[in-house]
């Protein structure tokens, strides 16, 4: 029974520990980790070792991966950028192996981990005001208490010497390892970390009677286990999210089964390695986190070669509206290379752009109050961000003076165009007044001059200014209407001020609609032309 509950609570401190000491890094970087992964993950090997330098400092392969998941989830990083990312974190999370076999079962660590906790508290409770003295007290009060449970649970592996010493693995065949290979992937499952379950399989070895190949078993099912907190990540999550997520999978289960297959030439080269550089193959948990590194390294080896053609594959998996509508239709990186024709695809692409979502707007407008109609402002957002990203790709070089005066032209119209989308769903999902309170003709004025700014009829910049005063001065006579009836009305006692306030509050986001409709056309007026072959760079007035 003492036995049974040692275990858990050595486990127990064990997690306990890690937890603290992810938590506390990532509070004490800051918005590092989120610095690193957008900046130092533009090639697939600097998106390799940030990810391992990343899963060494967290000391959590789990964390990196929910991280990375969350940031694609953001739209901050590419399917293409995150992938080499949770290669690089499998490879990182090797670190774990290395600290318990070197320090966790070598040195008496109850003499220096209980002081670390202590100091560690004290920092955290000292930098209640300032977060990152609060992470680091964190992050060093769970590297004591991981430590300290190591220590419990060699106490108690060591205990079950004699158990393990009784057992015969021998007679068990090849169904012994595929056992150990469950074992480890339940472990990792149960924990949510591969780190954990590693770190619980070597203090297991450690306390003796454990052959080193059905740990190393082990240690491949935790790798393939851990898989599981991408899977829990990814709920909900976007199509992009679930992409990294099934990358994951993909890689840690083709790693996995390659290293079962070849487990045994594996542990002997492990053995060899430990010869090499250690000079000590008999020191066996070292032999363990040499290989727990070779098999993650031989992942990423094995999968480079297809890394192309599985970053394709997952791209056509989990497809949605917002993601056909987010991908270009005229822009490609080979346009790049003639500014005139980059020029062309750009004012096509914001063309498709406003039109999507002007007839988005349109629609929300034209449907009964708090009834959103349908989705894509994701996809529309996601558009315009991919239509930034290209002209910030394209000014990298020299360009000619009529594509370097569009760009900011371009640029506010994207804008004003994002703008129509928040305002058009705000209008349809926001705080809904009585509808006696927008119905009526000045109410209706207001909508289809509002429906006017969204269809766009003028060719020539100078004969769109004439529209835009009509159009905009249309719409502000109805809402100064309504606005004048809305106060009089809660003014005589005849609606609440509650009422009101919801009603005028739709009225000006239909203004505000309206005036951003106008402003992104007025803005990609004078560069239409160019979509249609014919060029005049007049430059749009300020809006």
């Amino acid at each position: 029974m003492m036995l049974t509950l040692e275990l858990i609570g050595g486990v127990g401190l064990f997690l306990l520990g890690m937890s603290m000491l992810t938590d506390g890094l990532k509070l004490a970087a800051g918005d590092g980790l989120r610095a690193i992964l957008r900046g130092w993950t533009r090639t697939p090997a600097r998106g390799l070792v940030s990810g391992a330098l990343l899963t060494g400092l967290v000391q959590s392969s789990s964390a990196v991966t929910v991280a990375t998941i969350g940031f694609v989830n953001a739209g901050l990083l590419t399917l293409r950028h995150a992938v080499w990312v949770i290669f690089g974190s499998n490879v990182g999370t090797t670190m774990t192996a290395w600290l318990v076999a070197i320090v966790g079962l070598k040195l008496d660590i109850g003499a220096f981990a209980l002081p670390i906790i202590g100091l560690g508290m004290m920092a955290q409770m000292l930098g209640t005001k300032r977060p990152r003295l609060s992470g680091s007290g964190q992050a060093m009060a769970g590297f004591g208490l991981f430590f300290l449970g190591i220590s419990v649970l060699k106490g108690a592996f060591e205990t079950l010497l004699p158990w393990f010493e009784s057992l015969d693995f021998s007679q068990a065949g090849l169904f012994a390892p595929l056992l150990f290979l469950l074992f480890g992937m339940v472990m990792a499952a149960l924990a949510q970390s591969s780190s954990a379950a590693i770190a619980i399989i070597l203090t297991a070895m450690a306390g003796g009677g454990l052959p080193l190949e059905l740990a190393a078993a082990g240690i491949i099912g935790a790798n393939i286990g851990t898989t599981s907190t991408a899977i829990f990540a990814s709920a909900g999550a976007t199509p992009a999210a679930k992409r990294v997520a099934l990358s994951h999978i993909v890689f840690n289960f083709y790693s996995g089964i390659a290293a079962f297959l070849l487990l045994y030439p594996l542990v002997s080269a492990s053995h060899w390695l430990a010869d090499l550089l250690l000079a000590d193959s008999k020191d066996e948990p070292l032999t363990l986190a040499i290989f727990n590194t070779l098999i993650n390294v031989m992942g990423v080896l094995l999968i480079w070669p297809f890394a192309s053609r599985l970053i394709s594959w997952l791209q056509g998996r989990y497809t949605s509206e917002d993601e056909t509508i987010g991908r270009p239709a005229h822009l490609d990186p080979t346009l790049e290379a003639v500014p005139a024709l980059a020029l062309r695809g750009l004012v096509l692409e914001i063309e498709r752009m406003m039109t999507l979502a002007f007839d988005r707007a349109a629609r929300r407008l034209s449907a009964a109050p708090g009834h959103p109609n349908g989705n894509g402002d994701a996809g529309i957002l996601a558009l315009g961000q991919a239509i930034r990203d290209f002209i910030a790709e394209l000014s990298r070089q020299s360009l000619p003076s009529d594509v370097v005066n569009a760009l900011p032209d371009l640029i506010r119209s994207i804008h004003h165009v994002e703008e129509t989308v928040s305002e058009g769903a705000a209008i349809a999902g926001g705080l809904q007044p009585p509808a006696p309170l927008i119905s009526g003709p000045a109410w209706d004025r207001l909508k289809a001059g509002v429906l006017a700014t969204l269809v766009t009829t003028a060719g020539a910049p100078d004969a769109f200014k004439t529209e835009f005063d009509q159009e905009m001065d249309e719409v502000d006579q109805a809402y100064e209407a309504i606005k004048k009836d809305l106060l009089a009305s809660a003014a005589a006692g005849r609606i609440r001020v509650e009422a009101m306030e919801a009603a005028l509050l739709r009225a000006r986001r239909m203004r505000r609609l309206a005036e951003a409709a106008l402003k992104a056309e007025r803005r990609l007026c004078p560069w239409a032309p160019i979509a249609s072959g014919r060029v005049e760079n007049t430059p749009a007035e300020e809006a």
